[in-house]
C-alpha cells in the first residue's frame, strides 16, 4: 500500500476541555487507488489530510507512506519525505502571478534543483495529461478557475509523489468545471500510479468508479451506496 492510516487520534485544547477530531481514523489506498472521503464541516477532514501529508502529528496511531512508517520519524526527515513522497492540492492553487502555466510546474523541479531536459520534459508531459498543451505560455491571470486547478494538479504530480491529498479541489468552481478537475485527478493518478486521496463535499463530481467513505464521529466508514470492491477493504474501522 502506498498510503496507511492506521487508529490515527488527534486532539485538540477546547478551552479547559479536550476536543477528540479524530478518533481511531484508519485507511488505506493503494497505488493508483483514487478514494473520496467526505464529511459534514468540523467533522476533521482536513485535520485527516493534514496527518497523512505530514504536515502536523497525530496524538497516536500510525501513517506509512510508500513502505514507510513515520511514526518515529524526526521533523527534518519528515519534511523531507513530504517533498520526495506528497503531493497537495488545495482548494485554491495558489499560483505564482508572474510565471507562465509551465513555469509553475517546473519550479518544483527547480526547487529541488534538478531542472533539466528530463524535467522539463515532464512538465510539458503533465501539461498534456490535464489537457493545457496549448496554454503552456498562458498566465494565471488569463486562465479560467478551473485552468487554474488543473495547473495546480499538474504542479502537485511533478515531483512523482507516492501519494496524492486534495482538499476540497472543487469548492471554488461550477459542476461542469468540478467534473472535469475530478476526472483530471483520476486521470493524474492512474497515469502515475498514485495514491490519492480526495476530499469533498461535492462527491456527484466524482467519476463513477471511485470509492466513497465518510468521515463522522472521528471514524472513517463506508460511504452508503459506496463504490466498487475496494471500499470493503479499509483496515481497522472501515
Amino acid at each position: 500500500m502506498s498510503l496507511v492510516l492506521e487508529s490515527i487520534v488527534v486532539r485538540v485544547p477546547d478551552g479547559t476541555e479536550t476536543l477528540t477530531i479524530l478518533d481511531g481514523a484508519s485507511l488505506e489506498v493503494a497505488a493508483g487507488e483514487v478514494v473520496a472521503v467526505s464529511g459534514a464541516s468540523g467533522s476533521g477532514k482536513s485535520t485527516l489530510l493534514a496527518v497523512a501529508g505530514l504536515l502536523r502529528p497525530a496524538d497516536s496511531g500510525r501513517v506509512v507512506i510508500d513502505g514507510t512508517d513515520t511514526t518515529d520519524l524526526k521533523r527534518s526527515a519528515r519534511t523531507r519525505l513530504r517533498g520526495t513522497s506528497v503531493g497537495l492540492v488545495f482548494q485554491s492553487p495558489n499560483l505564482f502571478p508572474s510565471l507562465t502555466a509551465l513555469e509553475q510546474i517546473e519550479l518544483v523541479a527547480h526547487i529541488e534543483g534538478h531542472l533539466d531536459r528530463d524535467a522539463r520534459t515532464r512538465a510539458h508531459a503533465l501539461l498534456d495529461v490535464v489537457g493545457l498543451t496549448d496554454r503552456a505560455g498562458s498566465r494565471p491571470a488569463q486562465l479560467s478557475g478551473g485552468e487554474r486547478q488543473r495547473v495546480g494538479i499538474a504542479r502537485a504530480l511533478m515531483n512523482r509523489p507516492a501519494v496524492l491529498l486534495a482538499d476540497e479541489p472543487t469548492a471554488a468552481l461550477d459542476d461542469d468545471r468540478g467534473r472535469q478537475v475530478m476526472a483530471m485527478l483520476v486521470a493524474g493518478a492512474e497515469a502515475d500510479d498514485v495514491a490519492t486521496v480526495i476530499v469533498t463535499h461535492n462527491v456527484g463530481q466524482l467519476p463513477h468508479e471511485v470509492p466513497r467513505y465518510h468521515l463522522a464521529g472521528g471514524r472513517i466508514d463506508r460511504a452508503p451506496g459506496g463504490v466498487g470492491a475496494d471500499a470493503e477493504r479499509v483496515g481497522g474501522t472501515v
